[in-house]
């Protein structure tokens, strides 16, 4: 089953109208947009030890003073468009490892399409006293949907740890700053959606 976007809310839905598999997530957070999307920013691998956990089976030498959304962002090579309500990420894969199109990947996310590949898409979003973050996975064949199907199975309970303990780091990050806070770390979260094969 592909998911699809009937109207544009958010930079992830312009650059991502289909998918085939996605999670999301959201806390509420009592911040102006800029202090809670700086707080995003400027988050580290120290203040989310459970995502740094996870993630160090995937990825080498993830420094604790690094900060999270720089190593997302991968020198600039991932970033799809960030702007005041919203930060967007997004890389292709295949069986061979990353793919680094010729051109920016933001110039050719979107509409990318060359077979056994899977495209993903990953945004922070805070609207209304809500930070959202939504992970979407598009496969450009059904075979590589098949196959990213079982793979999914497997990760999205970790996948769904991952994403609970970055928004908690950045509510505790944003409450740590404002005086009167209880500091409650948060991490509510709504729904966690699989479009099944």
């Amino acid at each position: 089953m592909t998911g699809d976007v009937k109207s544009e809310a958010t930079l992830l839905d312009r650059h991502m109208p289909q998918w085939h598999f996605r999670e999301r997530h959201w806390v509420a957070v009592s911040a102006p947009r800029e202090e809670v999307l700086r707080a995003a920013r400027e988050m580290t691998w120290r203040e989310a030890p459970v995502a740094r956990f996870f993630l160090a089976f995937t990825r080498n030498k993830l420094r604790a003073d690094g900060k999270v959304l720089d190593d997302f962002a991968m020198g600039g090579d991932t970033v799809l468009e960030l702007a005041e309500d919203e930060l967007l990420y997004g890389g292709i894969g295949s069986q061979a490892g990353p793919v680094r199109p010729d051109r920016p990947m933001h110039e050719v996310f979107r509409d990318y399409a060359e077979p056994g590949c899977t495209k993903v898409g990953f945004n922070m979003h805070y609207a209304a006293g809500v930070l959202t973050t939504e992970t979407r996975i598009f496969a450009t064949d059904e075979r590589t949907r098949r196959n990213f199907g079982r793979y999914w199975f497997l990760i999205r309970i970790p996948s769904g740890m991952i994403r609970i303990a970055l928004l908690s780091a950045i509510k505790r990050r944003v409450d740590g700053r404002r005086k009167g806070s209880d500091g409650n770390p948060g991490g509510r979260t709504a729904d966690q959606v699989q479009d099944q094969p």
